[in-house]
């Protein structure tokens, strides 16, 4: 399993009204294993990331993503990368819950998309996720996957929510962006510092 492109968009796109980023994923022999059909995999990732409990997913309801790893046979590896993909950013303080994955129309890829507050929180909890994906499956399904016999999930997770927090607007001017979401005016950040642009001019 692994990434061909990265696309970061700032603004309204084709996938929502505000920003995502997409990931081009080639499955590898992952396309033929859905969640539910590797053995122990569910209940690893659960007892890693319990938070994925809240997750709705198309059922509606809590557990709902849950329903979706354990019934019928699991849901692909792409879906379940866009869940951790977000829920790793919720553990690092953003609030977003927006996703979709979606085939490519080739064989094994699928355009993975989830909703980011600040990009480079977002592309470090996206890595995060899949380097913990490739360890909860066995290593003949991830050939191309270079493994770390040291890698500990939460160290790992502790330095991402670190680097958001490093990263986070400060609160003068996070109050001025959640005042600007409320009302519907679109904004941009400008620079690695708390420079914030709003509106499109």
């Amino acid at each position: 399993m692994h990434v061909t492109e990265t696309r970061v968009y700032q603004g309204p796109n084709l996938y929502a009204h505000f920003p995502v980023m997409r990931w081009t994923l080639q499955l590898g022999p992952l396309e033929d294993k859905p969640s539910d059909t590797i053995p122990g995999f569910v209940d690893a990732l659960l007892e890693r990331v319990p938070t994925l409990w809240e997750h709705t997913c198309s059922p509606g309801v809590r557990g709902g993503f849950v329903q979706r790893l354990r019934q019928d046979g699991g849901t692909w590896m792409g879906h379940v990368l866009e869940h951790v993909a977000i829920e790793l950013q919720n553990l690092a303080g953003a609030r977003v819950s927006f996703g979709k994955t979606r085939g490519s129309g080739h064989l094994g890829e699928y355009h993975v998309v989830f909703e980011y507050e600040e990009a480079r929180v977002a592309q470090a909890a996206a890595e995060l996720a899949m380097k913990l994906l490739h360890h909860l499956v066995p290593a003949e399904l991830v050939p191309d996957a270079k493994l770390d016999a040291e890698f500990d999930f939460q160290s790992e997770l502790d330095d991402l929510i670190r680097q958001a927090q490093r990263r986070a607007l400060g609160p003068s001017t996070g109050s001025l962006v959640r005042a600007a979401e409320a009302r519907g005016i679109p904004w941009s950040r400008l620079n690695v510092h708390s420079l914030v642009q709003f509106g499109h001019g």
